[in-house]
């Protein structure tokens, strides 16, 4: 089978401009998880090529970029076995999705017609409704076509909104569901998820792949004595109740680093400026927070239990985490399955449950918090390699169960 991918990664040739030209958060999450199954799909040997149609997620100009107009540096870049088919568009705020659906479909048409013979599997990354448009109208012209979308998120739960920005993002939403239930199968990245999808379509679960090139950077070293957060700076993830739990523990032997951008950054740079042991790093490229956390002596991924979206929803980085060999602390989340809780310490329901957590770690000894961590790396490694996982995924276009 031919393998088409419809996504927005960034590109070798492109990831430092979109870095420099961005204003606001940056997708890096996105882009791992997306290379991460182009890197399944290009190890497998029931796929004969993978095509890339690639239209970074960017932000919009002029709000959330500096470019009216995204250009590549390249039209055409590998990675791992996939040609990657870099797309440029108008980036105009709204504008730049109706260019983005038509764009795709004659990218799509086009890399279709060059493999005529055999099977074409369109593989959709996301709910985002340019590309759903684009696939449907794919699906149109080529029914034989077998159309899988994943959805890493689903549209309801991607940002808070009220008003009528609210009203508008629903009746869009309904539009990406009413897509969604045309697929041939569906990826989600937890059980619930698939609820919320038509039962006669094809469905699998993959909460997650792991990056292989970081796992081969991360071998153990010599622990720093800081606790670190990367990720969005969001009060629905957490990060207050990680501050604030922190502070009033009186730990003074590690610090608290903090990565990441969002709308609660006016928050952790007011605790910054109050607290010497709390240092804030901005937004920083992957290769320095995978560093960041290679060095660190606990990763905390403060998110709880207490809303709905929590269901839908798998943490990217709790296997990013895990794969560093540096032990996690987190909740035990709806979203993430039983098997990963043998591999992390657990924060303790309660107000103060994270902050009694952080100061009985405290007290380990380096060889606990390394014992815990390499054993999570190896939980990692044994199941959740990007062969492993797009596996299921090519399992279940064959017509073997995986749910």
């Amino acid at each position: 089978m031919n393998i088409l991918f419809l996504g927005g990664i960034f590109s070798e040739g492109d990831k430092d401009n979109i870095s420099q030209k961005s204003k606001g958060g940056v997708q890096y999450a996105a882009d791992t998880l997306q290379k991460n199954y182009i890197t399944g799909f290009s190890q497998s040997g029931s796929v004969s090529a993978v095509s890339v149609i690639n239209l970074p997620f960017i932000g919009a100009y002029p709000k959330r970029y500096q470019d009216l107009f995204y250009r590549p540096v390249a039209a055409r870049e590998s990675l791992e076995r996939a040609t990657v088919l870099n797309v440029g568009f108008f980036n105009l705020t709204i504008v730049k999705n109706l260019h983005k659906v038509i764009l795709a479909v004659k990218s799509i048409l086009k890399e279709m017609k060059g493999n005529p013979d055999q099977p074409q599997v369109l593989v959709c990354y996301s709910m985002h409704l340019p590309f759903l448009l684009a696939c449907y109208f794919v699906k149109l012209v080529k029914k034989d076509t077998h159309l899988c979308v994943i959805v890493p998120d689903l549209p309801e739960y991607m940002a808070v909104r009220k008003g009528v920005t609210k009203l508008v993002f629903h009746m869009l939403s309904l539009v990406s569901y009413s897509i969604v239930s045309k697929a041939d199968s569906i990826v989600a990245i937890t059980r619930d998820m698939l609820n919320k999808f038509d039962t006669g379509i094809k469905k699998v679960v993959i909460e997650g792949i792991a990056d292989k090139r970081y796992i081969s950077l991360s071998e153990t070293v010599q622990r720093k004595k800081y606790f670190l957060y990367t990720g969005t700076l969001d009060r629905r993830y957490g990060i207050r109740n990680l501050l604030d739990s922190y502070i009033s523990s009186g730990i003074d032997d590690y610090e608290l680093f903090i990565c990441g951008d969002g709308d609660d950054r006016t928050y952790v740079e007011g605790v910054v400026a109050a607290n010497a042991n709390v240092k804030y790093f901005g937004q920083l490229d992957r290769d320095s927070v995978l560093a960041l956390q290679r060095n660190a002596a606990l990763l905390i991924n403060p998110r709880d239990n207490d809303s709905e979206f929590t269901r839908y929803s798998f943490p990217s980085k709790i296997i990013e985490y895990m794969s560093s060999g540096v032990p996690v602390l987190m909740y035990r989340l709806d979203g993430i399955p039983e098997e990963y809780y043998g591999f992390c310490y657990l924060i303790p329901p309660g107000d103060d449950g994270l902050k009694l957590k952080l100061l009985e770690l405290s007290k380990l000894s380096d060889s606990e918090f390394i014992s815990k961590g390499e054993s999570a790396k190896k939980f990692i490694i044994e199941n959740k390699m990007p062969d492993m996982q797009v596996a299921k995924l090519l399992d279940a276009i064959k017509g073997k169960d995986h749910v």
